[in-house]
C-alpha cells in the first residue's frame, strides 16, 4: 500500500445464484454434473488518507487502467503552501509526502467498475472515490448436493457457458470446497429446491479476452473422466 490510496476492502461483485441437474456431454457420460451460477469479481476501492475537494476524476466505469495510472487528484494547495514555506528540510521533506496523498492511482491493472465521487465533491478520508477490479480471471461460486459432492474436487475442470456466447466454452477449475454444509440459499427457484444440503464449491474462470463480465448468469459442467474436451 502507497501512501497515495488507501485500499479499504476487497468486494465479490454480483450475487451468487445456484442450481443443479444434469446434462449430456457429447462423447461422455449422460450423467454430468453441472451447477449455475453468477460470475463474480474481485473490487478494489480506492479512498483517499485525507480530505480535500476533488479536482480531477478522469475515469469513468468501464475505463481500461494500467497500474500507476492516474485514477483522483485532490486540491493540495495548503500542502503546496506548507512545502514552498518549510523552513527546514525535515519539514520540506514531511510536505513533500504528505503531497502524496493527493494523487491517488491504481494499485493494479484492470478495469474501473464504480465511480461513486465526482468532480468538485469534498472527499473525507475513507470515502470510497473509485474501484477498479482484474476481470482477467472471474470468480464463481457453485452449490453441489451433498450426493454429488464425491463427484467434486479441488483442482477439478469446468467447461464454462454463457448465454450471450452460444456455441463457446469457457475454462473454469475448483479452487476449494466449503467444509460446511448449508441449505441451498433463498434465491433458487423452487421450494423443493432450497430444501437440498447443498456444500459451497469456489472456482475461477479464466476470462483472458474480457468476454465475460461480472453478474453475468453461467452454467458450469463439471469435468468427467472422458474430460472437458468433449464439451468444446
Amino acid at each position: 500500500m502507497t501512501r497515495a490510496f488507501l485500499v479499504i476492502s476487497t468486494i465479490l461483485v454480483a450475487l451468487m445464484s445456484t442450481g443443479c441437474g444434469a446434462l449430456r456431454w457429447p462423447g461422455g457420460s449422460t450423467d454430468v454434473l453441472v451447477a449455475s451460477g453468477t460470475l463474480e469479481a474481485e473490487e478494489t476501492v480506492i479512498a483517499p488518507r485525507v480530505n480535500g475537494e476533488i479536482l480531477d476524476l478522469p475515469l469513468d466505469a468501464g475505463a481500461r487502467v494500467t497500474k500507476g495510472d492516474l485514477l483522483v487528484r485532490l486540491d493540495d494547495r495548503a500542502v503546496q503552501l506548507q512545502l514552498r514555506q518549510a523552513p527546514d528540510s525535515a519539514t520540506r521533506e514531511t510536505a513533500q509526502l504528505q503531497s502524496q496523498d493527493y494523487t491517488l492511482r491504481s494499485p493494479l491493472s484492470g478495469v474501473v467498475t464504480r465511480v461513486p465521487a465526482h468532480a468538485g465533491e469534498l472527499a473525507l478520508p475513507g470515502q470510497v472515490l473509485i474501484a477498479v477490479s482484474d476481470l482477467s480471471t472471474l470468480k464463481l461460486t457453485l452449490y453441489v448436493r451433498l450426493a454429488d459432492l464425491g463427484r467434486v474436487s479441488t483442482g477439478q475442470r469446468l467447461a464454462i457457458t454463457a448465454d450471450p456466447y452460444p456455441g463457446r466454452t469457457f475454462e473454469g477449475v475448483v479452487t476449494s470446497i466449503n467444509q460446511q454444509a448449508e441449505f441451498t440459499p433463498r434465491n433458487v427457484q423452487t421450494q423443493s429446491d432450497r430444501l437440498n444440503l447443498v456444500f459451497g464449491v469456489q472456482a475461477t474462470v479464466t476470462n483472458g479476452e474480457g468476454l465475460l463480465r461480472p453478474g453475468m448468469p453461467i452454467d458450469a459442467t463439471f469435468e468427467t473422466t472422458s474430460g472437458i474436451g468433449a464439451a468444446r
